[in-house]
């Protein structure tokens, strides 16, 4: 794609060539308060230069610069519980949702952010154009074979007679090398993703007691199952320098094979159970710790119980996981229903990928045209999209929102698809200020 990007003048010099159109997105804030520093310094800025630069270069009318509030997630619905419950704030989650989005926005406001328009997924016309999207993306990954139905444990806690989401469970992340003490149902606050059931000291913040485990039923994305065509993708874009270095490799961190991570001072206990585990090779891990690697994600999911009930206490390693699109929050995206599978909602970061798409037909929409004509920026050869994000956003934007991507390509998943399928994002990471 690089080379689309520049061309050559008549001395040899590499002069920058730009694309007929561009969409400019920036990470987009939780519903649950005002923005941070790291919201304006660490995002917003930098989107808001590119899209000035760009509109300059291409003509005002050819840039959308497009964001909004988060409307959804279990963080929203938390810190509604703790404010209405403390007496901060009196009104209905949506009315929480909506003073915040207004003090977004009128924060971006006194900042002079350029946008075409901050909207949000919860409200007004921008909330039924996205209920409209998710619908559409559900069916077509099912339509198209990329959709896996999983069913998995989730936390309880029966003292309330509730299942728990994804903020209201606490522990430490499972993943080998992470320090994060701030880990919840499924992902930690450094980005991590992992099963539930491999939290470690899970604490339910309702009662600040140990949760139990019960199953539900949740569609899923099988980003394995497009890893041939993901993979080289990221080679060529660690060789052509399109994306930050740091964020292709924090992304190819994903592609080892699945691994079980076992210290040491249990190497006995291992080797007494390692002829009950599924195939895999021992080999030398960090300082104080040996690797189980596997062929199969299947084959980690199985032996994973049988070291716990043998007492050897382990950790996973990185790899490429069934990615969660939908849950049974009741303030969320309804998702429609696909065999038999009734009464769910979308998990807020898999809407939240397509939610720009939304937003820019809504605003396309304001404009007098059809809101159709967003595949005019999306879906096409001649226009870019220039995604601004925070770095602790990258599993989620720089891989999972690809595979949603190809997923829903007619025919064989392709990173150069034809015109009108949707088309793989520059993602601009941005360190932590």
């Amino acid at each position: 794609m690089s080379d689309e990007l520049t061309t050559k003048s008549a001395s040899g010099r590499v002069r920058p060539a730009f694309p007929k159109r561009a969409v400019i997105t920036a990470g987009m804030p939780y519903g649950s308060k005002d923005l941070h520093f790291g919201h304006v310094g660490g995002v917003f800025v930098f989107a808001d230069m590119f899209a000035r630069f760009l509109r300059d270069r291409i003509g005002r009318e050819n840039v959308l610069f497009i964001s909004g509030t988060d409307c959804y997630g279990s963080p929203i619905i938390e810190e509604h519980r703790k404010q209405t419950e403390s007496g901060q704030f009196q009104g209905s989650l949506e009315e929480f949702v909506r003073y915040n989005h207004e003090r977004q926005r009128k924060t971006l406001d006194a900042y002079q952010i350029s946008l075409n328009l901050f909207a949000a997924s919860g409200l007004g016309r921008a909330r039924e154009i996205h209920e409209e999207f998710g619908a559409w993306v559900l069916r077509s990954l099912y339509a198209h074979g990329h959709l896996e139905r999983r069913t998995t444990p989730q936390w309880y806690d029966p003292e309330r007679g509730t299942f728990l989401t994804g903020r209201q469970v606490k522990g430490r992340c499972p993943v080998q090398g992470c320090k994060s003490e701030n880990a919840y149902a499924d992902e930690c606050s450094l980005g991590h993703q992992y099963e539930p059931i491999d939290l470690i000291d899970p604490k339910s913040t309702l009662t600040g007691k140990r949760p139990e485990m019960r199953d539900v039923t949740n569609w899923y994305v099988n980003i394995a199952g497009l890893r041939d065509v993901l993979l080289p993708w990221y080679e060529h874009l660690k060789e052509s320098g399109e994306w930050r270095p740091w964020a292709v490799s924090s992304v190819l961190e994903w592609f080892e094979p699945p691994i079980i991570h076992v210290t040491r001072n249990q190497l006995e206990a291992l080797e007494a159970v390692r002829p009950k585990l599924p195939p895999h090779t021992l080999r030398e891990g960090q300082a104080q710790s040996v690797q189980l690697v596997f062929e199969r994600l299947e084959e980690m999911e199985q032996a994973r119980p049988i070291l716990g009930e043998n007492g050897v206490r382990y950790r996973v390693g990185k790899t490429l996981v069934p990615f969660r699109l939908t849950g049974n929050l009741e303030w969320g995206v309804p998702a429609p229903e696909i065999e038999g599978l009734e009464g769910l909602t979308f998990w807020v970061w898999p809407e939240s990928l397509w939610a720009p798409i939304s937003f820019t037909a809504t605003y396309l929409e304001q404009q007098g045209q059809p809101a159709s004509h967003w595949k005019e920026w999306w879906a096409t050869r001649d226009a870019e999209v220039y995604q601004f994000i925070g770095e602790d956003n990258v599993y989620f934007y720089g891989l999972a929102q690809m595979a949603i991507f190809l997923g829903m390509q007619e025919g064989r998943p392709t990173v150069d698809p034809a015109e009108g399928e949707l088309r793989l994002t520059r993602i601009v990471a941005n360190r932590h200020i």
